[in-house]
């Protein structure tokens, strides 16, 4: 964190350049349309980071830099922004941002999750925590038609209740042993209800279960339907050990109890 403050808030590669992801500083995230889910994530992931690196080493420079970007430079206004308010770049904006927003990103809404680990819990102050967690909630209610313990847990980290155990549970239960990417075909079933084309790319009313679809990682969509076989394994398991024991930490799940 000290090289990226030295560096304007960037993270520079070998070429003297920043790198195509390790940009926070102000001019390249308020670049962005409001609606851009990147003027938000940047500055929701920084603020994240500062905060932990004040956490660990106490510098003043991190907690400062901080401040400076939320209060001068809109970085709270940035993160607070209801995901109501994210979508497509308007028609008149840079190729970069009509990218950037033609769909919605699966994989921000892993780095938004994982960051709020260090976002909520290292607040600088009690009102802030507050803000944040508002802003998690936000997040979480967008999350919540995919039951994914993952979002849930991380969402209970904040002392919510409401974050919906049961269907966790479900999820973990139903995950499949093995992470190889069969074919799968869903999209003929009479059992499943479709819905209107939506940004989100939501596709059913209720999402399937882990073992009957194609997507498993956290930062794909778990809604799609359809996978070809790609003859390849995604993870060693890791997937699913995250939120098992992210929720083993909370307490909100048990070991294994014998019959």
């Amino acid at each position: 964190m000290s090289y990226i403050v030295e560096n304007d808030m960037c993270l520079i590669d070998y070429n003297g350049l920043p790198s195509l992801w390790g940009r926070w500083h102000p001019q390249y995230v308020n670049r962005f349309n409001t609606m851009v889910g990147d003027r938000k994530i940047c500055s929701s992931n920084i603020i994240a980071f500062l905060q932990a690196a004040y956490k660990f080493t106490g510098k003043p420079l991190f907690k400062e830099k901080a401040f400076e970007l939320m209060n001068k430079h809109g970085y709270l206004e940035n993160l607070m922004r209801p995901f109501s308010e994210i979508g497509r770049a308007p028609a008149d904006a840079d190729a970069w941002s009509r990218m950037l927003s033609e769909e919605w990103n699966h994989s921000d809404d892993e780095m938004y999750f994982l960051a709020y680990w260090a976002l909520y819990p290292y607040a600088f102050h009690d009102t802030l925590k507050d803000r944040f967690r508002e802003a998690i909630k936000d997040h979480w209610n967008w999350e919540r038609p995919e039951k994914n313990a993952l979002w849930n847990f991380c969402y209970a980290m904040t002392g919510a209740t409401d974050f919906d155990l049961e269907e966790s549970i479900w999820h973990l239960k139903e995950f499949p042993l093995d992470m190889i990417q069969f074919a799968s075909i869903n999209s003929h079933r009479k059992d499943i209800e479709l819905v209107e084309s939506n940004f989100r790319g939501q596709t059913t009313t209720e999402v399937l279960p882990p073992d009957e679809r194609p997507e498993l990682k956290h930062n794909r969509n778990l809604f799609m339907l359809d996978g070809r076989d790609r003859q390849s394994e995604l993870s060693a398991g890791d997937t699913f050990l995250l939120p098992y024991w992210m929720g083993r930490f909370l307490g909100v799940i048990s070991a294994p109890v014998g019959k």
